[in-house]
């Protein structure tokens, strides 16, 4: 009787752990089918909001809303620039401004007179083929912080060689605090950052694509410069 027991009480111990088991595999059956839902809804939903934004930029043109129209090309344009139809990993620079200007004039219009960007180009390296989108982050986190500290931001864009290296340099009239910089060594490095906003995801990412694909010595570097202000160079 008591083997009988012994084998009963395992018999049912192993029946629990299969049932454990089943129901295991199928919520993690359901989770898998829900993100690729997710991920097929996350490659309709730009090339769906493209369309739209043609339809609507047509209507504009129809009834001679030109101010509305170019906000609409320009937002399709960086629209554009994420889906990357053609799964290209590097375009010419002269391709990545394209989408940098799209973001500088909705931002202009945004903020009217109060932001102000000014461009030193070497038009020699417009052939250069760089990475795409990595440019627009750190041109978006310029504007975002030089406008924190001022009523009027400014925002200038530097691009040069540098010997054999491409220099692409963004400054803004922000100010670097003590915390802002422990925020970007923090950034910048491979410690964890709790609770990061889309603006700092999109510094990491730069500066870590850039790190991956050319070596240690290239990447990301925010300091502040002999007037104090923030100083963004890519290299």
């Amino acid at each position: 009787d008591e083997e009988f027991y012994e084998l009963h009480a395992a018999f049912n111990g192993m029946a629990d752990k299969l049932q454990y088991q089943f129901e295991k595999i199928y919520l993690e059956e359901l989770a898998l089918k829900d993100a690729n839902i997710m991920a097929l809804q996350s490659q309709i939903n730009p090339h769906f909001l493209n369309n739209t934004l043609e339809i609507i930029n047509w209507e504009a043109r129809m009834n001679g809303n030109l101010k509305v129209s170019s906000m609409i090309e320009a937002l399709s344009t960086m629209l554009e620039a994420t889906m990357n139809r053609a799964k290209v990993q590097l375009i010419p620079l002269s391709e990545e401004l394209s989408y940098v200007d799209a973001y500088l004039y909705i931002i202009s219009q945004r903020f009217g007179d109060n932001f102000e960007c000014k461009k030193q180009i070497d038009e020699n390296l417009l052939s250069v083929k760089v990475p795409r989108l990595i440019i627009q982050p750190i041109i978006e986190n310029a504007v975002e912080h030089g406008m924190n500290f001022h009523e009027k931001g400014r925002v200038e864009l530097n691009v040069y060689r540098d010997q054999n290296r491409l220099c692409i340099e963004v400054m803004d009239n922000g100010v670097l605090t003590g915390k802002d910089k422990d925020k970007i060594r923090q950034l910048l490095s491979d410690q964890s950052v709790q609770d990061q906003p889309s603006l700092s995801i999109g510094i990491r990412n730069v500066n870590k694509r850039l790190k991956i694909m050319y070596g240690e010595e290239y990447g990301l570097t925010i300091l502040s410069n002999a007037q104090g202000y923030t100083v963004s160079t890519i290299t």
